[in-house]
């Protein structure tokens, strides 16, 4: 049975970055496969360099499907709007007013305004057209801005679980300046938030030996539950999640995407018989979400009991994995009472 419903509550993650882009070049930065189902299935995958030694890999995946949908904002504050869903064939004639497409938010080509302003020429296109969109627009040593949502899953491979984290975009825009990351004004953004179900936090080092701790904590897909690992560097909110959180604790927590290429130092023997050291690297990336700070009126000990959490596990066996849809949001940062 495919995309069975868990019946929980999802927890959201959301990221935002500003950097330069880089990977278009290559191969697999634009490809174009079939489902099993024979429908076309586009796919896009590149790097924004958020530092000089850090770089977050954007993902997109686009499929055709029956409907896409419009939605279009309640008149007065409180009230829920409306969704129209619109046949597959018909998604670029629908035109009825106050309606907006669900779907990827696209600035990356400029237009000049009648007062002579020069901003984005935004558009929104469904995810299987933003990827052709976006594969012709994008170059490498843009800077953009992207935001969107976390995506965690798992599947079975040859040496056996993997767990994967991608950051699916839901806006991709040029930024109005060229990024510097020499400027003295420079500023990274590569900034997540996640609401997780806490399980434990163990105390750890990292490969310099530097003290850390490592929050294990479960994610709420809309068809499973995923196992997740968040980094703590700062001593005083390791304690505090120390004491006050429990397992299957749910709450809101926020923090920085380190992304670094793992690299060893090799020491190798040159023609004139002398040892000559450099740095060799791996193909494999470090990736590490960085929790910095965490909301205590998010806590809820309720809402994910031990019982439901492995109910909805022994589900998602019993069903087999399938794919599932994020959802589209911004980061909140109006955050006032918060750990840190």
């Amino acid at each position: 049975m495919a995309n069975k419903r868990l019946g929980l509550q999802q927890t959201k993650g959301m990221f935002q970055v500003r950097g330069i882009v880089t990977g278009t070049s290559k191969e697999k930065f634009f490809e174009t496969k079939q489902t099993k189902t024979g429908k076309s299935m586009r796919k896009l995958n590149f790097g924004v360099e958020t530092n000089k030694d850090s770089t977050t890999y954007i993902t997109l995946d686009g499929f055709e499907r029956e409907n896409v949908y419009f939605y279009k904002r309640a008149e007065n504050k409180g009230e829920k709007g409306t969704t129209k869903a619109v046949p597959w064939a018909q998604r670029f004639d629908f035109d009825e007013e106050g309606f907006n497409l669900i779907g990827v938010r696209i600035g990356l080509e400029k237009t000049v305004t009648e007062d002579g302003r020069e901003v984005n020429d935004n558009k929104t296109l469904t995810e299987y057209d933003a990827c052709d969109d976006i594969s012709m627009s994008l170059e490498d040593g843009q800077s953009v801005f992207i935001k969107g949502d976390i995506d965690y899953s798992s599947f079975n491979g040859e040496d056996g679980l993997r767990r994967m984290v991608k950051f699916v975009p839901n806006q991709i825009s040029l930024c109005r300046n060229p990024i510097d990351f020499d400027a003295e004004d420079f500023e990274e953004l590569s900034d997540f938030q996640q609401t997780i179900v806490f399980m434990d936090i163990v105390p750890d080092k990292d490969k310099d030996g530097q003290n850390r701790g490592i929050v294990q904590a479960k994610i709420i897909n809309y068809n499973s539950v995923e196992d997740a690992e968040y980094i703590v560097y700062d001593n005083s909110l390791y304690n505090t999640f120390k004491k006050n959180l429990k397992p299957y604790t749910a709450i809101k927590v926020w923090g920085k995407i380190n992304n670094k290429i793992e690299k060893d130092e090799v020491t190798e023997t040159d023609v004139w018989g002398k040892e000559n050291t450099f740095d060799r690297v791996r193909p494999n990336f470090i990736r590490e979400l960085v929790i910095t700070g965490a909301d205590p009126n998010t806590i809820d000990t309720e809402i994910y009991t031990q019982e439901i959490i492995e109910n909805a596990i022994a589900a998602k066996k019993e069903f087999g994995d399938t794919d599932s849809w994020g959802n589209n949001s911004a980061l909140d940062e109006s955050d006032n009472d918060i750990w840190d």
